[in-house]
């Protein structure tokens, strides 16, 4: 018993002659989101998985290949099978040092299939420097470093369950070896100050209601498509909002025009209160009526998590679910509203012919949600997620063909299939 560890998966692994063969991702997983980062000494629970994932999403935004984001996510792998020694110990022990580094190149040899060279190594070792510093920095409110290293991501640090940390590692990790586990789409609606999503993936299904679109994007952020029903790119003059895809849409959906409302400015979505918001639609002249305004804390909840989550900046793209049932209705516009029977009935019955699950998406919904009557929100909710499925398979179009970008970046697109 001595000489072995037994792993997650009962595996007898012996740490000192690691075999290539016995190394299994699902226990590197499982033991490193139950790991906790600096020895436990931070302030909560913060895992080496989440580490890990961290310094692969960086990896991504700074451009680097996805061998070298595999390589981030997997640089400490070998602390599932010998745990992890502080540093100022581990200078004392080379002994340690040249296990740690025997198992490390082992892993790394076994999923990148060719061992990393210097610079590679150089590479996913400073991403692992940068993050060290911004945990120290959010957990310690203490500089490591003397120069603050530059970042291209947003790191996430707040504290996360370790059974979803376990399972977004797997998820990256098959992702990023091109692994096929069936694309998954999510569809997102709102729903009086939350958030409606409904995930597919192949016959899988999930629904739920969540407070903010970050909790959304944490559990979907190895989604492949994620669409939902709010303004993203906004202007903040006339010359701007002519340039939104707004009027375009309206065009299209003729007598269904009255379903797309003008997107208002950014100062107004920003205002401090409504009186505030109404001065400014008047001095901008922003032509918001009514309905548009009452959108603006959805709309502002969406643009500052875009605004501080880089890695979901066109990335998470807004659709319009009425168009995309004009599309998935072989570009007719439905004649009843969504708010009366009929209406809600014609489009269970388009969405069916591409998802034939669509009452149990409905039950599970209302099963959550006792007191809730409406399933207009979750039947759009679906036919965005419905819509990203069908645009993984056969591509995508925007609307306009070549978007513009408000100030911030983001696209000024409505994202549908490409029919």
């Amino acid at each position: 018993m001595g000489e072995y560890i037994t792993t997650f998966s009962k595996i007898h692994f012996t740490p000192t002659e690691p075999v290539a063969a016995d190394i299994k991702i699902k226990d590197v997983a499982h033991a490193l989101s139950l790991l906790c980062r600096a020895n436990g000494h931070f302030r909560s629970f913060f895992s080496v998985a989440q580490h890990s994932i961290n310094c692969a999403m960086e990896a991504r935004e700074r451009g680097c290949s996805p061998r070298i984001q595999l390589a981030c996510l997997l640089h400490d792998a070998s602390e599932a099978y010998i745990s992890d020694v502080t540093r100022p110990i581990k200078k004392l022990l080379p002994d340690y040092r040249e296990f740690e580094d025997r198992l490390q190149n082992t892993i790394w040899n076994k999923y990148l299939e060719q061992q990393l060279n210097n610079d590679e190594v150089a590479q996913v070792f400073q991403i692992d420097d940068a993050m060290l510093y911004y945990e120290f920095l959010y957990f310690m409110e203490e500089q490591i470093f003397e120069q603050k290293p530059d970042i291209k991501s947003n790191p996430d640090f707040e504290f996360r369950g370790f059974e979803r940390t376990e399972k977004q590692f797997v998820s990256l990790f098959n992702k990023l070896k091109g692994k096929k586990t069936g694309t998954v789409s999510v569809g997102v609606d709102g729903c009086k100050g939350e958030w409606i999503a409904v995930s597919l993936s192949d016959e899988i299904f999930e629904v739920g209601k969540y407070k903010t679109i970050n909790e959304i994007c944490e559990k979907y952020y190895t989604a492949d498509a994620m669409l939902i029903d709010v303004p993203i790119g906004l202007p903040e003059s006339r010359n701007e909002a002519i340039k939104r895809p707004d009027n375009e849409l309206r065009s299209k959906l003729s007598k269904k025009s009255s379903s797309v409302f003008n997107t208002p400015f950014r100062q107004i979505v920003n205002a401090p209160d409504t009186k505030s918001a109404w001065e400014l639609n008047n001095e901008l002249d922003a032509r918001q009526n009514p309905i548009s305004m009452a959108l603006c804390n959805g709309i502002k909840h969406v643009d500052d998590f875009l605004q501080n989550n880089y890695e979901w900046k066109n990335r998470l793209l807004e659709s319009h679910p009425e168009y995309c049932f004009y599309l998935l209705n072989g570009e007719i516009p439905l004649d009843d509203s969504k708010l009366n029977e009929n209406g809600i009935e014609a489009r269970i019955k388009i969405l069916k012919a591409y998802f034939p699950n669509v009452r149990e998406v409905i039950d599970t919904y209302l099963k959550q949600n006792k007191f809730r009557k409406k399933i207009d929100d979750v039947v759009d909710a679906l036919c965005l997620a419905v819509v990203g499925q069908l645009g993984l398979e056969q591509g995508f179009k925007t609307i306009p063909d070549i978007p513009f970008k408000d100030r911030t970046g983001l696209n000024m697109q409505i994202t549908v299939i490409n029919k």
